[in-house]
């Protein structure tokens, strides 16, 4: 199970892409398992020479709490310090900003993250990859007819 930020690619082009892992409390790695967690509002950024992961929501539902409860976190990713400089690096340049794409577990069972860095998309080239994404489709069907 997967977590997707499908607006990620669509409001970004993304340059370079990255995996890290994520710092989870106990009690947030069954819901993410589940998938009842949301990536679309979050951002990247650096404190203390760190990246983290900021808005990450949650919904975890515990055994004496009537409802459900959805709770906003920041958390730590765990990368190298070679990618934590390189990715500063980009960060620091001018319209470039960094973006979670998907949170998935690997074949050991471990949280990650791919995000991506990379500019915004002005209005015009998002017209433009709507206008490739449905000239593709209509291809196919073309093609299958």
């Amino acid at each position: 199970m997967s977590i997707l930020n499908r607006r990620a690619k669509f409001d970004y082009e993304i340059k370079e892409t990255y995996i890290a892992g994520l710092v989870l409390d106990s009690n947030e790695v069954k819901p993410l398992r589940q998938g009842k967690a949301s990536i679309q509002s979050s951002f990247i950024n650096e404190q203390r020479g760190e990246i983290f992961i900021n808005n990450f929501e949650i919904i975890s539902v515990q055994k004496n709490f009537d409802g459900k409860k959805k709770i906003k976190s920041v958390k730590k990713l765990l990368l190298n310090k070679r990618e934590i400089k390189k990715i500063l690096g980009l960060l620091t340049t001018k319209g470039f900003t960094a973006v979670p794409m998907e949170i998935f577990f690997n074949e050991k069972g471990l949280a990650k993250v791919k995000f991506g860095v990379g500019v915004g998309k002005k209005k015009f080239d998002k017209r433009e990859s709507i206008k490739q994404r449905e000239w593709s489709r209509k291809k196919e069907r073309l093609l299958r007819k």
